[in-house]
């Protein structure tokens, strides 16, 4: 253990080892070794007492486990060519070579590789400068001996001597700790970026004047990659629903709470997108940053929602809602016609409920194939099937569509080895201002039950 300590102060200025005297075997001392040749050109040997019985428990101490004593500022002379004239001893202590491995030797066979360039850009721009009293600045990595690279900032001091030669007097100032920061922020920097690349939702960024400072490539999908370098340019890109999300940037802006809203993206294919739209301020102790907005597209889940999982239709909550909005769009001038399959129970007691699955399948294709453009339609559960006749006041209008219907069912619906005859009961009900969906619902459903009860063509139309 002596003899690493030994080695340890030639090759870093200091090394140091637990002995134990002969004189006083129990008591552990530290062994200290001081390289001072090139000040006084001896190697200083100090003994002194231990921290205590925890350390003698811990055993003698390498020259590995020291902490560096490496000086941060150091001085390098260069002559023209970049050779290295002479060092000074913090250069030795902070690299962990000898003068002797130094002097002599170019500057770049102790650079890194990849910094060459950078460093002779550095050492080739005092000719575009007085040779006298200019500095020249540049971080660069250099090697040690031990192979690891330390970054130094290298600042060239071109100083003019009096024989005509110039010197380049560098001070080498370690900078790694700094730069092991930089390269950590920088690696955090990437590692978001593509997180922020990679999530399935969109993301963008609101500073506080409103200019847009980031938006990740899932929101220029969304927005059909529009250039957005402003909330102006994200709500025209929004098109009827820019308005409503600058109200709400602007309050989350202004007040400081999060804010949640659903907007419909129209697109130029013509798909329109539903997306759930989050905000949330961005702020630190003094001054606010902005928004942070999450835009996620719910189109799918919301037509999953929405969708009879058996017939591909409207479920009965989304028709519901569709009959809704359009008493409203229409000042209550819908009509409704109810279907209802008659007999429909025998289909599954003689060939099974997975061959009923398949006839109500069929039925749902051929009542949809039969609708008019712009008329709805969805399954309300069993063998119950509603369309919706936006626009349509009239008996005359509703009852013909209604033909049309029950027309598209007359074929016999083909099986494996047979085929089977379906009949529907329809109740049909015009709607007017003011009535509500329940309400014509009602109307349809017991039109419907009269025509299950009446015998004839299995039409009645509810009256007013």
């Amino acid at each position: 253990m002596v003899a690493d300590a030994f080695v340890a102060a030639l090759a870093r200025g200091i090394g140091v080892a637990k002995i134990h005297m002969p004189s006083d075997p129990e008591n552990a001392l530290l062994l200290h070794y001081f390289d001072l040749r090139e000040e006084h050109g001896i190697i200083l040997r100090v003994v002194t007492s231990s921290d205590g019985p925890d350390d003698e428990a811990r055993g003698p101490v390498r020259a590995a486990e020291l902490h560096s004593t490496r000086p941060r500022l150091a001085t390098m002379t260069k002559n023209e060519t970049a050779s290295i004239v002479s060092v000074d001893r913090a250069a030795t202590l902070m690299l962990g070579w000898a003068a002797s491995d130094l002097v002599g030797h170019s500057t770049l066979d102790f650079i890194h590789p990849d910094d060459h360039v950078r460093a002779i850009d550095n050492w080739m721009s005092r000719i575009t400068s007085a040779n006298g009293g200019t500095t020249h600045s540049a971080r660069l990595r250099y090697l040690c001996k031990d192979g690891s690279w330390l970054w130094l900032e290298t600042s060239n001091d071109f100083q003019l001597q009096d024989d005509g030669t110039t010197v380049a007097v560098a001070q080498l100032l370690d900078v790694s700790e700094e730069m092991a920061a930089v390269e950590a922020l920088r690696h955090n920097e990437q590692f978001l970026r593509r997180l922020t690349d990679t999530v399935p939702v969109g993301l963008f960024h609101i500073a506080g004047d409103n200019s847009v400072v980031f938006v990740n490539p899932v929101l220029r999908d969304l927005i059909e990659d529009a250039s957005i370098h402003s909330l102006s340019d994200l709500t025209a890109a929004m098109g009827a629903e820019g308005p409503p999300l600058a109200a709400a940037v602007a309050g989350v802006m202004r007040d400081g709470p999060d804010a949640d809203l659903e907007l419909t993206i129209s697109r130029d294919d013509g798909r329109a997108r539903s997306v759930r739209v989050t905000l949330r301020p961005v702020d630190s102790k003094d001054r606010g940053l902005g928004v942070l907005g999450c835009m996620v597209d719910v189109t799918d889940l919301r037509r999953m929602a929405d969708t009879d999982v058996l017939t591909g239709l409207r479920n009965r909550r989304a028709l519901l809602g569709d009959l809704e909005d359009e008493l409203i769009r229409y000042s209550g001038q819908v009509s409704v016609i109810f279907a209802d399959l008659d007999g429909f129970k025998l289909v599954n007691d003689q060939y099974g409920h997975q061959v009923g699955d398949q006839v109500l399948a069929a039925v749902a294709e051929r009542l949809q194939s039969a609708l008019r453009p712009g008329d709805l339609i969805g399954r309300l559960g069993g063998d119950e099937f509603i369309v919706l006749c936006p626009g349509v006041a009239d008996p005359d209008s509703a009852m013909a569509v209604a033909r049309r219907l029950q027309k598209a069912l007359q074929p016999e619906f083909p099986l494996p080895g047979t085929s089977v005859r379906v009949v529907a009961s329809f109740g049909i009900a015009c709607g007017a201002p003011h009535i509500t969906a329940d309400e014509l619902i009602s109307r349809s459903d017991s039109a419907m039950y009269e025509s299950k009860q009446a015998h004839g063509e299995h039409l009645t139309l509810a009256s007013s």
